[in-house]
């Protein structure tokens, strides 16, 4: 009906108004039609294609590994995913799927304070730091003591003890360098410095006997200042928290506690610190190896990703795939 009209006011020579009225025609359906004709001509828009943006099988694999793990942060999430052979994305695009199925809550960051080079330790049984917790099983009171690898963050030994007189923490610290290699001569392969507070157990003389008997030196930090010992404080800060949550009634139940505890913190838990890794991988592991590995599955996961979105008729190998081969 359009072109009618068009080669009507053409013979004619009169008007479009004039025009519709001897056609019979509405101006608002004129011109309904002529909008119409406009949009089917406009080009259609062109998509662009995301190389590397992630599978919909990979976002729903994310999306019910989350919903399984419930107490797992995006980042832990995301390196399980990637050690476990579930998916390979980077933590940015976990936090982005999680977010947007609103699976993740806002936080506020706190500022944290950075440690200086020369206050860390540099390898493994460098420097261990120990500390007291209470702890309220049922009626009693009892008492934590751990001692903590700085290097690696791995709870080297810990004890729950009924007195934090010094004879008591001193044969705990005596049981942890039990654990270390040592030479025919009996002495230790690894003298690690200790660290602690100043409190009265540390202070006494039977802990500085065993301190003197293996030639091991003692470095107390400041009064009132127990950010100084702030990784044993932090590590006493989740041991509690999973401690409060198993909740024990007795002695016997709290060591068993205190077992399942240990065990997941070292051989379990991922530690943002360590890149992610589990502090027994840098105590007695490899941690270089095992970054190259996660490495290794995210560039070959973004290179079958690139393939897949673009939808590529020649396969190509991964460069991940060609340097290790």
């Amino acid at each position: 009906m359009r072109a009618e009209v068009e080669r009507t006011k053409v013979r004619s020579g009169w008007p479009h108004r004039k025009t519709l009225l001897a056609l019979g025609i509405s101006p608002t359906s004129y011109y309904r039609w002529q909008r119409a004709s406009l949009e089917e001509k406009r080009p259609t828009p062109v998509t662009l294609v995301q190389a590397y943006e992630a599978l919909e099988e990979e976002q729903e694999a994310v999306r019910q590994y989350a919903l399984d793990h419930t107490e797992l942060r995006h980042r832990e999430l995301a390196w399980r995913m990637i050690d476990e052979g579930v998916v390979c994305l980077s933590p940015s695009t976990v936090y982005r799927i999680l977010r947007e199925a609103k699976l993740v809550c806002p936080w506020s960051r706190r500022k944290k304070r950075v440690r200086a080079d020369a206050e860390r330790a540099q390898h493994a049984d460098a420097r261990w730091g120990t500390d007291i917790m209470h702890l309220r099983i049922g009626s009693g009171q009892y008492y934590f003591v751990g001692f903590l690898d700085e290097y690696s963050r791995y709870l080297v030994h810990w004890e729950l003890l009924t007195s934090m007189d010094g004879a008591s923490v001193s044969l705990a610290a005596e049981a942890a360098l039990e654990t270390l290699p040592r030479l025919p001569n009996g002495k230790l392969i690894c003298e690690p410095e200790i660290r602690s507070d100043n409190g009265s157990c540390f202070i006494s003389r039977e802990f500085r006997e065993v301190l003197d008997r293996n030639g091991l030196l003692h470095q107390r930090i400041k009064p009132h200042c127990p950010e100084e010992n702030g990784l044993v404080e932090r590590g006493n800060r989740t041991w509690r928290e999973a401690f409060e949550e198993l909740a024990p009634q007795n002695r016997e139940e709290a060591e068993q506690a205190l077992r399942k505890i240990a065990a997941w913190y070292n051989h379990r838990r991922l530690h943002r610190s360590l890149g992610n890794l589990r502090p027994v991988d840098y105590y007695r592991g490899d941690p270089e190896r095992l970054h190259a590995e996660r490495r290794t599955k995210l560039a070959a996961a973004r290179h079958h990703r690139r393939q897949h979105n673009l939808q590529l008729r020649q396969p190509t190998l991964a460069l991940g795939a060609l340097t290790t081969t």
